[in-house]
């Protein structure tokens, strides 16, 4: 594993993870009749999709707002004689859209590396094939003291960060089991060697599997 020559500050955006397509779940495309009662008792009979029954409410949780008010603004904005159902699919999927967005937005590389650099302590981000994604100054720093090097440039040619677990294991432990794993790491360049403990987490970043190392000592 190997610190790349450039700024410590830089951002490897990488590609996204290689994730298969979803499939449909037992029960997502069977349709189920609901009666919605709007403004002034007006009784409307939809047919939807059970995923997109399950979509809208799960979408409208914690919100004023309820089923009812979500097929009544789409009545109004399609009028009458066109297909109500349809327009409440458009409606969902374009909902979940900007929710994912937002997301997405959220779990940024570019707020990843925020949180990174704001860190006033020693910081690694490594992805599952133990590539170093992001560190911070106070990481450059450690390994400066205490390998005696003379700049970053020298992290460039033969530098190692191992951890005592492989990655691939503390995600599966941090995804399944626990939120903070606590391990033993590696540093080493020119011959010389830093050993010590880090805590590691799941990287907030919606790209790809990562973990986030705090270095403890």
């Amino acid at each position: 594993m190997s610190i790349v020559e450039r700024h410590p500050f830089q951002i490897d955006q990488g590609e996204p993870a290689n994730q298969p397509l979803p499939e449909l779940q037992e029960g997502d495309a069977e349709p189920k009749f609901r009666a919605i009662i709007g403004k002034g008792g007006a009784r409307r009979g939809i047919r939807l999709e059970t995923i997109y029954w399950d979509g809208l409410t799960s979408l409208l949780s914690g919100s004023r707002h309820s089923i009812s008010d979500v097929v009544e603004q789409a009545a109004t904005q399609v009028g009458d004689g066109s297909n109500l159902a349809s327009t409440l699919r458009v409606v969902a999927f374009r909902w979940m859209w900007r929710r994912l967005a937002a997301v997405e937005n959220a779990y940024s590389t570019e707020n990843l590396n925020a949180l990174v650099q704001a860190c006033p302590s020693p910081v690694i981000v490594l992805t599952r094939d133990k590539k170093i994604q992001l560190f911070n100054e106070p990481f450059v720093t450690l390994l400066k003291q205490r390998l005696a090097l003379g700049n970053v440039a020298q992290l460039s040619a033969g530098f190692r960060f191992v951890l005592d677990m492989q990655v691939d294991d503390a995600i599966e432990n941090l995804a399944t089991k626990s939120k903070m794993v606590t391990t033993g790491f590696t540093a080493s360049c020119a011959g010389k060697q830093l050993t010590g403990q880090i805590n590691l987490a799941m990287a907030p970043n919606h790209r790809k599997p990562m973990v986030i190392g705090y270095v403890v000592r």
